[in-house]
C-alpha cells in the first residue's frame, strides 16, 4: 500500500507530461497520418527507449551535467533547435500519404537519439530525479517505482497520440489535405523551437 501512495502522484506527473502536446507526440501523430499505426510502431519504441534511457541518466544523477554547465546546456539546446527545424521542414514538405513507399522517413535510431537532446523529456526526467527520490524507501526501490509509472506514461501516450494521427487518416483521403495537415503539424513543431529558445 506504502508503494501505491509514493507511486500516485508520480504516475499523475508522468501521465500529464506525456500525454500533453509536444514534440514526440506531435511526430508520431503525424507520422500515423502519413503511413499509418503499424508504420509509426518503430518510433514509439524509439520515443519509448529514448526516453528512459533519459531518465536513467537522470536519476543515477548526470542530470546535474546538464543543470550545472551552463555552456553544455545551451549547446543542447543548439542541437535540439537545429534538429526540430530539420523535423519540422521534412514534415512541411511532406506529400505523402501511403503505407509502403520507399521515401526515407524518421527511424527508431533518429527518434532514440532525438530523446536525448529534447529539452521536454530532459526537464520532466530531472524534475522526476529532483522531486520524487525522497528517501522513503532504498534508491533502489524508489528508482524501480518511478520508472514503472513513465512506463506506464510513455506507453500509453505514444499508443494514444499514434492512434489519434492514424484515425485522422480517412478525413485527410487526398493529397491536398495531407499537405495542408503536415504544414499545420510542422508549424507546431517549430512552436516547440520557440519554447526552446525562450
Amino acid at each position: 500500500m506504502e508503494y501505491i501512495y509514493f507511486m500516485a502522484p508520480i504516475l499523475t506527473f508522468a501521465m500529464t507530461a506525456a500525454i500533453t502536446p509536444g514534440p514526440n507526440n506531435i511526430i508520431l501523430s503525424t507520422n500515423a497520418v502519413n503511413y499509418g499505426f503499424k508504420a509509426t510502431i518503430p518510433l514509439m519504441l524509439g520515443v519509448f527507449f529514448g526516453f528512459l534511457s533519459v531518465l536513467t541518466l537522470c536519476l543515477l544523477g548526470i542530470g546535474e551535467i546538464y543543470e550545472n554547465y551552463p555552456n553544455f546546456k545551451n549547446f543542447i539546446k543548439i542541437v535540439a533547435t537545429i534538429f526540430l527545424t530539420y523535423l519540422a521542414y521534412k514534415i512541411f514538405i511532406s506529400t505523402e500519404f501511403s503505407d509502403n513507399n520507399n521515401k526515407r522517413r524518421f527511424t527508431f535510431r533518429d527518434i532514440y537519439f532525438f530523446q536525448l537532446i529534447n529539452p521536454k523529456a530532459v526537464s520532466v526526467s530531472m524534475s522526476s530525479s529532483a522531486i520524487f527520490i525522497q528517501n522513503k524507501f532504498s534508491y533502489l526501490e524508489e528508482f524501480i517505482l518511478i520508472f514503472i509509472c513513465f512506463i506506464i506514461s510513455t506507453s500509453t501516450s505514444a499508443v494514444v497520440w499514434a492512434a489519434i494521427g492514424h484515425s485522422f487518416r480517412k478525413y485527410l483521403n487526398d493529397k491536398r489535405k495531407i499537405i495542408y495537415f503536415n504544414r499545420v503539424m510542422a508549424l507546431l513543431l517549430l512552436g516547440c523551437v520557440f519554447y526552446i529558445i525562450l
